[in-house]
Order: C-alpha cells, then structure tokens, then sequence
C-alpha cells in the first residue's frame, strides 16, 4: 500500500464491561482498526488471538465492573491499552510459560509470542496498563 493511502493517526477510547460477554466486542472494534493497516491475514490472526487473550485475562484478574482503554493506530503501527486497578496487575505479572503439568499462567507469555511489544505498567493513579504494540512489518510500495 503506497504511504499516502496509509490511515492518519488516531485513537479510539473504549470502555467494556469487565464479562467473557465483551471478548467479541473488543476484538472487533480492535480488528475494525487493525484492518486499516497493511497487516497480513497471518498479523490480523494473531491480533485478535492477543487482544481475546489479554481481555480475557484481565477479566479473569480484574475486580473492576470495566476494562478501560485505548487503540491508537498510526501508518506504522497499532497500539492498545488496557488499564485495570493496580491492585489486580499481581497477577497478569508472569512472562515465562508455567511448567506443562500448571492450569493457567499462559496468557501473558502468550502474548509476548504473539506481540513484538508487550509491556505492563504501573501508572501513579492506580492503575495497571498492558500495552500491545505491533509494527507494520512491511508497508508496500507502489510499483
């Protein structure tokens, strides 16, 4: 796709009930913006199995009635966020897969296979935020 017909800059915010129910809705309005990028049907697969993934666990994990956050997309990357009360990021901390034998613990790791940017902080208003960020691994040029 020629740079000039990439999408502007934007930024979406979203607020979903923290329920399976909403796991759908994210991923659509997710993939929605995500689609608007040159990614491959390969890329898209994998992020919408890393946004079901990681609204899943925070739903899991997260106390809150919502799941707050933001996708922001530029020509050469899509960006979301989701943020959750600090005191339920204890346990989407885990990067290294459990062993074989363990029930869970696999979401986060996941991510980071899915994910070339996955990060977590801990914001001074209390709340925790994964960020997902995945480049436009190659923009097309026109020939």
């Amino acid at each position: 796709m020629p740079e000039n017909l990439l999408p502007s800059s934007h930024r979406i915010a979203f607020s979903f009930p923290a329920d399976v129910t909403s796991i759908a809705e994210v991923r659509h309005l997710i993939l929605s913006e995500a689609r608007t990028l040159p990614f491959s049907v390969e890329e898209l697969d994998d992020i919408a199995l890393a946004v079901s993934e990681a609204f899943t666990n925070l739903v899991q994990h997260a106390g809150d009635y919502r799941i707050r956050g933001v996708c922001e997309i530029n020509p050469r990357q899509l960006e979301v966020r989701f943020e959750i009360e600090s005191s339920a990021s204890k346990h989407i901390e885990r990067t290294q897969l459990p062993n074989g034998l363990s029930v869970g613990g696999r979401g986060i790791p996941l991510l980071h296979l899915l994910i070339p940017m996955v990060e977590i902080r801990h914001l001074a208003d209390g709340v925790t935020e994964l960020r997902l960020v995945k480049p436009v691994s190659a923009i097309q040029e026109e020939h």
